[in-house]
């Protein structure tokens, strides 16, 4: 009996022992998996390595700006040369490349270009999780796809690797939506883009919009963004409705725009231009010039070679046209801006040499200006037509005009104006 009973505690003994030891198996395997899988231990502790190194790389970055910027005599203008001595000395012994984009922006590579960062014209500094390279037309779509999905990458910074050629048999929808039920930019239903996009001087080709549809372009809405060193080049095929451009369809809300072309014929709507339809409150465009032809599609106001509609204190300077602008059927028309207005949006050394023809209120430069705008440093080449209210530089004027003139012939119910230095109507 007895000896039973001991066979017994042994078979239960062992039992046990199995039990434990099956259970210590499984735990340290547990305990392996928490140490090893992307949520581990590992990982969290590389994470927060990683996190830690770029933010004293960022701080050593911020350091080296204020470094190059105080100069001998005090605060001087961030260049190249006292921006990389400065870079150096806060990364001695790792490898650094600097890039000067030409616009005041600097891309800073580390560590074999492991690292990147960018650094804005006003000292932001943007780290390596949050700039996108896009090399493909794929790569692009992709990315419109993100921002329409509401992603609209705020403090972000996307640039272009190369030339991108669409499928032009592919109707493209354009990266940051302003839907035809929104009433305005501001509406949530709208999806902006509202980070930094730089081509860096490539060429996209290949887009084909054919619609009524409003706020077209490559871009459709973008708020409180930058769009910079963009290429539309010949072989495009874009028709769209109010407020149109080859590049961008609204810039809003102290939105930029340099160093940006169009070379491609657009049939637009009303509140369209050749590069940009529509430039509101406190933005500014600069640098950038359209050479492709643009007709009417059923517009009847605001149709000019870079852009259709200036206001709220927004801004062009350094920009030309050198497309001819055939829109019969359209009031405000010019070779600039087909209207400029209110609180002291400014058109600043542009000049036009494309042919400009309207209706009423056409010019050399824009085809309106009035409530405060300004206009000046600018001059027409183009021959301008139209049936009433035309000028060399702009069809009507209730604002200022200072130091244009004009050498285009002029053909309309309006006597050519040549303007030489300040003229004032009103």
């Amino acid at each position: 009996m007895r000896k039973q009973k001991r066979r017994k505690e042994k078979g239960i003994t062992l039992v046990a022992l199995v039990v434990t030891i099956i259970v210590l198996i499984i735990l340290a395997g547990v305990t392996i998996n928490i140490v090893l899988d992307q949520n581990g231990i590992i990982e969290k502790t590389k994470e927060a390595k990683n996190k830690t190194e770029q933010a004293s790389d960022i701080e050593k970055i911020r350091l080296a700006i204020l470094e190059a910027q105080i100069g001998e005599s005090g605060y001087q203008e961030l260049d190249k040369t006292n921006f990389e001595k400065a870079l150096s000395s806060q990364f001695e012994g790792r490898n650094l490349q600097i890039s000067d984009n030409g616009d005041g922006s600097y891309t800073i590579s580390l560590d074999n270009n492991s690292k990147m960062f960018y650094v804005d014209s006003d000292g932001q500094i943007i780290s390596n999780e949050n700039i996108l390279a896009i090399g493909t037309a794929e790569e692009l779509k992709a990315f419109r796809d993100d921002v329409n999905s509401g992603n609209s990458y705020e403090g972000k910074y996307v640039y272009l690797t190369s030339d991108i050629t669409l499928d032009n048999g592919e109707e493209w929808e354009p990266i940051g939506l302003y839907l035809m039920e929104s009433s305005s930019p501001t509406d949530e239903i709208n999806k902006p883009f509202i980070g930094i996009f730089d081509g860096r001087n490539h060429e996209i080709n290949g887009l084909s919009i054919n619609t009524i549809d409003k706020v077209q372009g490559l871009f459709g809405l973008v708020n409180n963004g930058t769009i910079k060193n963009v290429r539309i080049g010949e072989n495009n095929n874009i028709t769209g409705g109010i407020s149109t451009g080859a590049v961008a369809g609204y810039l809003y809300n102290n939105s930029k725009a340099t160093n940006c072309y169009n070379k491609a014929d657009i049939k637009v709507g009303s509140y369209s231009g050749g590069i940009f339809g529509q430039a509101s409150i406190n933005v500014n465009i600069e640098k950038c010039y359209n050479e492709g032809n643009i007709t009417s599609n059923d517009a009847t106001d605001f149709i000019g070679g870079v852009v259709g509609n200036l206001t709220n204190g927004s801004q062009i300077n350094m920009c030309y046209n050198n497309g001819n602008i055939d829109c019969t059927e359209v009031d405000k028309v010019g070779g600039i801006a087909g209207q400029s207005q209110a609180n002291n949006s400014t058109i600043d050394n542009c000049f036009n040499l494309g042919n400009i023809t309207g209706k009423n209120y056409v010019g050399g430069i824009v085809g309106r200006t009035y409530n405060r705008a300004l206009l000046q440093n600018c001059y027409n080449i183009g021959n301008i037509n139209g049936n009433d209210l035309i000028g060399g530089m702009s069809g009507m004027n209730s604002s200022e005009i200072y130091n244009c003139y004009n050498i285009g012939n002029i053909s309309g119910n309006t006597s050519a104006i040549r303007w030489n230095s300040r003229y004032k109507y009103g």
